[in-house]
């Protein structure tokens, strides 16, 4: 038996990991109509998958970041963390509040994506991206100093032509970037091939194409659009993310005494006075 997965084929081991996730998520939905209920158990096949593969130094957890302003994140689907930082807090239910210089990635979940849904998750990573901002060596949307932000779906409900055209519409590259990985596309789109897919915009020169050739491109303020189809989409957003976080862990390259002073910018001693204490 091959266990090297070849490029250009389905991985035939993280293919029963999609299977998993997609029944796990196809129970929750037949159980339930309550949308918190569906969302949470959207999240947790997702997580449970990238903690049982992730290295060591990474960790997929729920839950908010905190800046070291004091401003806290909306509610983020799936972090992933650098596990070298501590955590604020932890709830019952794993969600955690995490420290923004601890945060490599974050996820935006939907278990059966509708067109309506990009403009949601745009508005989304674009408040994320502004509370990213506030820490000045993560301020260049390019660097890999910066936290990488995306969006990932189980299923969708439209064509893939709709979502495509809303994709465009609303993800602004230059400004708050972020890829959508497909894990499931229905067969009839496809030939009967099982196919998902990854919608992408790769960052290009645009002095090196004419005027005609860049509307053509559906080119965005210097980014090109394109749809990237997928055997196995789960291993490549696998991949991709994995390799990604080691090049921002890498390009950060934090030493244990930059991390301890990270964590003085988001705790502080709690120690109280005397006279405080004994106050009538």
């Amino acid at each position: 038996m091959k266990f090297k997965h070849n490029h250009g084929t389905n991985n035939e081991i993280i293919e029963q990991e999609e299977k998993s996730i997609l029944l796990a998520v196809d129970r929750a939905l037949s159980s339930s109509s309550n949308s918190q209920t569906i969302g949470r158990n959207g999240e947790l096949p997702l997580i449970d998958f990238l903690n049982k593969y992730l290295p060591p130094t990474l960790k997929a957890v729920s839950g908010h970041f905190l800046t070291p302003n004091g401003n806290i994140s909306p509610q983020i689907d799936v972090m992933i963390i650098d596990t070298r930082y501590p955590f604020l807090s932890v709830n019952l239910d794993g969600s955690v509040l995490a420290m923004l210089h601890s945060v490599i990635h974050t996820i935006e979940l939907k278990t059966n994506l509708i067109s309506s849904d990009i403009k949601k998750i745009s508005s989304d990573i674009s408040k994320i991206r502004m509370l990213i901002n506030e820490v000045e060596e993560f301020n260049d949307i390019g660097s890999f100093m910066s936290p990488i932000n995306s969006a990932f779906a189980y299923r969708i409900k439209n064509k893939l032509e709709t979502i495509e055209l809303h994709f465009q519409n609303y993800c602004k590259p230059d400004l708050f970037h972020f890829d959508l990985m497909i894990l499931s596309i229905e067969e009839k789109e496809f030939k009967k091939i099982k196919f998902g897919c990854e919608l992408h915009y790769e960052p290009i020169f645009e002095k090196d194409f004419s005027e005609e050739e860049l509307k053509e491109l559906k080119v965005n303020n210097g980014f090109l659009f394109g749809t990237r189809p997928c055997y196995t989409p789960l291993s490549d957003f696998y991949y991709s993310l994995v390799q990604n976080s080691y090049y921002i862990l890498g390009e950060r390259n934090y030493s244990f005494n930059q991390i301890g002073r990270h964590i003085m910018d988001y705790m502080s001693w709690s120690t109280a006075s005397w006279n405080d204490l004994y106050k009538e």
